[in-house]
This record gives structure tokens, sequence and C-alpha cells, in this order.
């Protein structure tokens, strides 16, 4: 897959701004900020947040989020950000309600319908999401929209129709930042990776290293790509560089598992290291992290009883097919293990 460079703005320079925004929005709040700057600061960080993977960056947004919320006198908006927070952070039955809530004080049901689809897409309620994602699509075939329908069709397992609506999405950008079409091809990339496609998951998250190279779970993913094909050299290349770039221990799980195939003694070090990171983040966001915790419980964490226990939770929140196999997985693991135990 080849996306022409000179499409986008350099994805270096699309991160340069986005951390400028941020920079000079904190001035402002720092001087008495307004509703609206902090409900835009908060956005920026989430969305940095999201290309970084970081986690100080998520904290900070929910914090300055929550205190736009306390300067709204609009009950609708406050609602509707309270809404989004909950299910960012996976509180997705509280997200419900307070969406629910925010239709009937006066949101606009479009954006409620937006938010609603993927509340129902992530707690596995894919034929009620599929019917918002398709008439959102249809009212307005844009990048974000076209995307969101072909990430829900992929879930759905319908692959040839969502690699179509993947190029449609493309084909609507029509804007000059590199970032919407980042989003979309790290969704499509993932997809691929989840039906085992790893040609298809390499092309795409090449084509995305190609225009926003700092797209850290994009390059880490590309780095389980690597991993997976037995190619050591270039997945630890691709993952070493993210253990000081991000503050989420998925990455430093990855090299763990990296070493454990190389032999190198250092892969305990670096699994119990991200084991107690994982710990201190499943002691302030458990839904959030419950699923990556899991399996890195089952896999290199090698802790099977307390991935089972994760696993329970996460399906608790959204039982989807990737919860009911995971949950297969960590009872499977927990199972070998007594078994092993009960033979010695």
């Amino acid at each position: 897959m080849t996306i022409q460079s000179q499409r986008y703005t350099s994805g270096r320079i699309a991160l340069a701004n986005l951390s400028t925004s941020i920079d000079g929005l904190e001035r402002e709040r720092a001087g008495g900020g307004s509703f609206e700057s902090l409900l835009t600061l908060a956005k920026l960080l989430f969305q940095r947040g999201d290309l970084l993977s970081s986690i100080a960056d998520h904290d900070r947004g929910e914090a300055i989020a929550t205190e736009a919320i306390g300067m709204t006198p609009d009950r609708a908006i406050a609602l509707h950000v309270r809404a989004q927070i909950a299910g960012r952070f996976h509180h997705f039955a509280e997200a419900k309600v307070l969406l629910a809530h925010a239709l009937v004080a006066g949101y606009p049901i479009q954006e409620v319908q937006g938010e609603m689809a993927a509340l129902l897409q992530a707690t596995g309620r894919y034929d009620e999401a599929l019917v918002l994602r398709e008439g959102l699509a249809k009212r307005n075939p844009r990048i974000e929209t076209l995307a969101s329908l072909a990430t829900l069709l992929a879930e759905m397992g319908q692959w040839g129709r969502a690699e179509t609506c993947y190029v449609a999405a493309l084909d609507a950008d029509q804007g000059v930042s590199p970032l919407p079409c980042g989003q979309l091809l790290f969704e499509w990339g993932v997809s691929a990776m989840r039906r085992c496609d790893l040609d298809k998951a390499e092309a795409v998250f090449s084509a995305l290293d190609a225009i926003l190279p700092a797209h850290v779970p994009g390059r880490g993913h590309r780095a389980e790509v690597a991993f997976a094909r037995g190619n050591l050299d270039v997945a630890e290349e691709l993952v070493a560089p993210l253990l000081e770039a991000s503050d989420d221990p998925e990455y430093r799980a990855l090299y763990a598992e990296i070493l454990a195939a190389r032999g190198d003694g250092r892969s305990a070090t670096h699994a119990e290291l991200a084991a107690e990171e994982y710990e201190r983040l499943l002691a302030r966001r458990p839904e959030a992290y419950a699923d990556h915790a899991a399996a890195f419980f089952i896999g290199i964490g090698n802790r099977p009883k307390r991935a089972l226990e994760l696993a329970l939770i996460n399906l608790k929140i959204r039982d989807t097919p990737r919860s009911r196999k995971l949950l297969a997985k960590a009872s499977a693991a927990e199972k070998a293990t007594m078994a092993r135990e009960c033979a010695v």
C-alpha cells in the first residue's frame, strides 16, 4: 500500500503543531481559560495521548475535561462530555446512561448516535451499532464515518465489505493533516492482524509509518507483526525506542517476549517491570486495562490465575468475541497450571 507523501503535511510537523497548540492552551488555562478552551485542550491531550501511547496525557485530559464540565451551565454539553470520558476509560454502562440523558437534554442527535455506535460496538452489540454506523456514513460520507463503519464490519467478520469501506474512507479524505488518515490506517492494520493477515497488516502499518512515523501504537503493532513472522531483529529495533517514548507497559511486555525468544536472560526483568506497571494501572483503571493485562499475564507475565481474574472482569464489561476468546485462553492456561501442580 502506497500513499503519496505530498498528500499530507509532514507527520513530524503535524505532531509538533499539536504539541504547540497544547502548550498555548495550557498557558491560557494558567491565566484563567474558558470552558471552550479547556475542552479543546482536553481533546488535544487525548489525541496526543492516543498518538504517543501517553497515559500521562490521558490522565491530564481527563482532569481538564472534568474541570471544564464545572464551568458550563449547559446540562446537555456537560452530560455529553461526561459520557465521552466514561466511554474512553471503558465505563460503558455509565456512558450509555449519560448519553441518553444528554439526548433528552437537547444534545444533537447525530453526535449522540456516533458516540452510541462506538459504545454498542465496544460491548458486542454489533447489529445495533451497524444500523447507526451505516446511517452516519450514508448521511455524511467522510473519512471518520467510513473508517468507523469499516472497523465495525471487520469486527463482525465481514472482511470484504470492511476493505471496501477502508479504501472509500481513504479516498474521502480531503484534508492535509495526516492525523485522520493515521487513525484509519491504524484501525485497518489492527483489523488485518486480528484476521491473521500479516502481509496486509505489515503493508498498512508501513504506510502509517511513512506518513506519521511518531505514531507509537502503529510502531508497536508493526513490531508485533515482525515478531509473529519470526523477524526478531526487526521487532526489537521497532519496539526498543518505545520503552522510553511511552509510559504504556504494553511495549515493555513485547520487548520481554522478544528477549525471551532470543534466550536473553534480561527478559525476566522486563516482564517483572511490565507486571508492576500493569498492576499500578489496574489499581486506578481496571476496566481500561483488564484486557491487555490479561493477555500479558497469560503469556510472558506467566500468572494465569491473575489473567483469568482480569479476563472475567473484561467479559463483564464487554461481551464480544475477542473477550470470550481471551477468557477461553486464560481459563485454559489456568487449568494447565493447576494440572502441572497436581502432577508434582
